[in-house]
């Protein structure tokens, strides 16, 4: 028995139509297919706008109080005697993993806000103008941090927090971000229930 070509072509084409059909979303235009979604539902910002200004791979590093006569570079790779320097300042910055760092200018518009979530490692936040109010996920009384202008603070890895501007001016930060290499700086978090918003 000799297949005829057209046959052949004709079955592929049923077969390709078939699963096209099989696959088709059933929605209506403007309407909303939820049939996939599933929980956690992120939360998106809203007057919110981050730009990446600079971001380098630094690798791993040991930054001491102070350098040591060993060390012909300014930061200290091998003191290990974790004194501090003759006016008894010290500040260290220590990562064992392959590191980038990621400098960005943030702003959000007054009653905007970041949305829930978390970095994959520490942040670095000076607030430049206006003021901002961080709330933590793993504060069951949801009570707000209000960090003003001409102060600065920490956010550490992987704890789930929001931004917000509850003032009526901008705010604006420059944030610091210790991130593992090629990794997002931000990483998007469902709504944790602990606040109203």
């Amino acid at each position: 028995m000799v297949k005829s070509p057209r046959i052949s072509v004709i079955l592929s084409a049923l077969a390709v139509a078939t699963g096209a059909l099989a696959c088709r979303d059933t929605t209506t235009s403007g309407e909303r297919s939820t049939a996939e979604i599933t929980e956690p539902r992120f939360t998106k910002g809203v007057g919110f706008t981050s730009t990446v200004v600079g971001r380098g791979t630094l690798g791993t590093f040991d930054v001491r109080c102070k350098a040591d006569a060993n060390d012909g570079q300014v930061e200290s790779h091998d003191n290990t005697d974790g004194e501090s320097t003759p006016d008894g300042y010290c500040a260290k910055l220590q990562s064992k993993d392959n590191t980038d760092i990621v400098v960005a200018n943030i702003a959000i518009t007054p009653g905007g806000t970041s949305g829930w979530h978390s970095h994959p490692g520490p942040v670095l936040v000076v607030v430049r103008t206006g003021a901002l109010t961080i709330y933590r996920a793993d504060d069951p009384t949801c009570s707000p941090t209000l960090h003003p202008a001409g102060t600065a603070f920490t956010e550490e890895g992987g704890v789930v927090h929001i931004a917000r501007n509850e003032g009526g001016v901008d705010a604006t930060t420059v944030a610091t971000f210790f991130v593992p290499a090629s990794a997002p700086q931000r990483i998007d978090q469902a709504l944790p229930g602990n606040c109203a918003f």
